[in-house]
């Protein structure tokens, strides 16, 4: 009775009103409503008396405990932009910004100076068409927005975070009962087998691992496995490229064998799981095609009708896994089943779980499960379970992640009778765990919330409280964007939580662990010490910047060609004799008879009426001899009233130009210099006022 109490309150009937429905208005004026959490919703939800102990199970925490996660490759090289604290995943949504927010600045300026400024129509404008070059006369503002939406590094793209990277660029697939994980690193795709060397750690076998050069930016990877190799399929921006993966020697081939190109961004891609030749793609414009890998032609190619307004061009594709002529297309705002059987320009089928939606809420992620009717289908607040059986009210389970960035990558494993999606988002540390269990084959029931499991910057921390890894640069580093997730299972039926960033590396971690744990637990003090070494790589690391890499190319063809053609060089005669003579050369013989009219008057001034003329026959060494013997031994003796009028002299630090001539009574030395001196006949008065008019003349 107490337990029914509990459900007949007013504190439960008033919280299951407020959560039921959507969000109030006057809430989402006043809280980020990513932050709501909401319960787990259940179609067959029902709060009979006979079911109240399966009503209170529904409402449970995790069930199980989670390691801190560790590293599991070597650091990589970190590329310069992260220096300048920049995300290179994030790097298209930075750019886009930047022009977004110049092309707003010119649209206020126009409308600040809408008066003034004229309004000017398509149709008026004249185009010229002169030797081979198309010209029109514009206003300068028109023209300035023109140079701003030039400069735009992907017109196709709109959005809050980079979209391309949806369904993650790292891969797990199980071949010859080993583990092989599949990853871009430093520019290269790695295929590497795993080794679970104790219960709970995982050691990469870099001896018998193999690579391949990437040819770009890879955003996604798919697998399809087959009895003797796998195939994977690896999706670039404007083309797609093909690798099969076998073993030879007991160790790993990786081998590119196609490559698919497009002029239109790709934006999804999968490989059928039943006919291996067979693989679509789907672009911004929402063209899918059905391609022949044998044949290397289209099966079949539609583009798929917009039925109503979306805020971008995302869309992702995937094949059913129980048919092969059912692809499955999903939108900003539905999902699409589409039959390649006929012209799939409209979809066979549409679920539309808008009713369930905040007004702000669109999906953004796509992953099966293994009922074949069912989906999961991730939005920007929440967690879908979707059946195709009813497609009129198709969500039957919902989960809210409370994540800031709409979820980007998704992976599902199943242990026993229970179900693991682990969802993520762009932003580090945004993951979630739902666990979802199949009581039959049919109706699933979820009795446990959603877990966020630690994040690798929970171990920075706690490794840093112990005294270890206290380098700077590994907190900037661990917030990097997520890239990538992959759920792995071992032997032991644990499963593992691979993670991987922007700049290539990987973090992994026990979500199934079933004793809780602490910070002093053996299993995180072995984190603490691998992170511990992975910290002292990263600091041993002498090249740890990427080289500088070359951003633009310039045909030098015609400069090169002008340079080294020798009928455009300047003629020049070497034998020619230059007869200009520069008018400052004169000789010394020639400067010795000018007079300087006005030296006596200057001299006047300093009381210095004549000077010992300086013979003009002698030889240069025989007049600094002459000038020398006739300098005067003695220094003058100046009187007590003379040494009070000289002034203070002040020293400072500047330079004195060669031109000014230093005074002599501000030298510590002068007895010295007038030892250089030549003779000079002086006049010295003894009254002040005689000095004073002679100064003024």
């Amino acid at each position: 009775m107490e337990k029914q109490s509990i459900l007949t309150s007013k504190s439960y009937q008033r919280a299951k009103t407020n959560l039921q429905d959507k969000l109030k208005l006057a809430f989402l004026k006043h809280y980020p409503h990513y932050l709501v959490p909401g319960y787990n919703l259940h179609s067959t939800f029902s709060a009979a008396d006979s079911e109240l102990e399966n009503v209170i199970e529904r409402y449970q925490e995790y069930p199980y405990h989670c390691d801190l996660p560790k590293p599991l490759l070597p650091p990589a090289k970190v590329p310069r932009n992260m220096l300048n604290e920049e995300d290179p995943a994030l790097e298209l949504v930075t750019l886009k910004n930047y022009v977004n927010s110049d092309i707003e600045r010119m649209k206020h300026y126009y409308l600040k100076h809408e008066k003034e400024l004229k309004l000017i129509h398509k149709k008026d404008i004249k185009w010229n068409h002169t030797k081979g070059e198309i010209t029109a006369k514009i206003p300068k503002y028109v023209a300035d927005i023109a140079k701003i939406i030039d400069k735009d590094p992907d017109p196709c793209f709109e959005g809050v975070y980079n979209w391309y990277y949806t369904g993650g660029s790292i891969d797990c697939v199980q071949l010859y009962n080993k583990n092989i994980l599949l990853f871009p690193f430093m520019g290269e795709l790695v295929s590497v087998p795993l080794d679970n060397i104790e219960d709970f750690l995982w050691k990469p076998l870099f001896e018998k691992a193999a690579k391949c050069e990437l040819s770009g930016t890879l955003y996604e990877l798919k697998h399809n496995v087959n009895v003797d190799a796998c195939m994977f399929l690896g999706r670039y921006k404007r083309h797609c490229n093909f690798y099969t993966l076998s073993e030879r020697d007991n160790k790993c081939k990786l081998t590119e064998i196609h490559t698919q190109t497009s002029k239109t961004p790709y934006i999804g891609a999968d490989l059928s799981p039943i006919n291996a030749n067979q693989y679509c793609l789907v672009n911004v414009e929402r063209c899918v095609t059905l391609w022949d890998i044998i044949k290397m032609k289209p099966i079949n190619c539609n583009t798929v009708m917009q039925a109503t307004v979306l805020d971008d061009s995302w869309s992702s594709i995937k094949f059913q896994s129980a048919d092969p002529n059912i692809l499955l297309l999903v939108d900003r705002c539905c999902l699409h089943y589409l039959d390649v059987r006929v012209p799939f320009d409209q979809p066979a089928l549409t679920m539309c779980p808008k009713f369930y939606l905040e007004k702000c809420e669109h999906l953004s992620i796509d992953v099966a499960s293994r009922n074949n009717f069912c989906r999961y289908i991730g939005t920007y607040h929440s967690m879908l379970m979707c059946d195709s059986r009813s497609p009129q009210q198709c969500v039957q389970q919902k989960w809210t992640h409370q994540f800031k960035s709409p979820p980007l990558t998704s992976s599902v494993i199943a242990r026993d009778d229970k179900e693991f999606v682990v969802l993520s988002s762009q932003i580090a540390g945004e993951t979630t765990v739902i666990v979802n269990t199949w009581t039959d084959n049919e109706i699933p029931q979820s009795y446990n919330f959603p877990y966020t499991p630690p994040h690798i910057k929970e171990t920075l921390n706690e490794s840093q409280m112990q005294g270890m890894c206290l380098n700077p640069y590994l907190r900037d580093r661990f917030e990097l964007s997520n890239t990538g997730s992959s759920l792995i299972k071992n032997d032991t039926q644990n499963i593992f939580l691979f993670l991987q960033n922007s700049i290539g590396d990987i973090y992994y971690q026990c979500l199934t662990h079933d004793i809780a744990l602490d910070k002093y637990s053996p299993i995180n003090g072995k984190s603490y010490c691998i992170l511990n070494a992975w910290q002292n790589a990263v600091s041993i690391e002498t090249d740890a910047i990427a080289p500088l890499t070359m951003s633009s190319k310039s045909n030098m063809h015609y400069p090169f060609k002008s340079f080294t053609n020798k009928k455009l060089r300047l003629e020049h005669k070497h034998d020619s004799v230059d007869c200009f003579e520069p008018s400052w050369k004169q000789s010394l013989e020639k400067l010795n008879t000018y007079m300087d009219i006005l030296a006596p008057e200057l001299l006047a001034v300093w009381e210095i009426y004549e000077e010992v003329p300086l013979p003009l026959t002698a030889a240069p060494h025989q007049k600094v001899l002459n000038w020398l013997e006739s300098a005067d031994t003695k220094a003058p003796i100046l009187s007590q009233e003379e040494i009070e009028n000289v002034s203070t002299p002040i020293n400072t630090q500047e330079l004195i130009s060669v031109s000014q001539e230093v005074d002599i009574s501000y030298l510590d030395d002068s007895n010295a210099l007038q030892d250089l001196l030549p003779k000079v006949k002086t006049t010295r008065s003894t009254k002040r006022g005689s000095v004073r008019k002679r100064q003024r003349v």
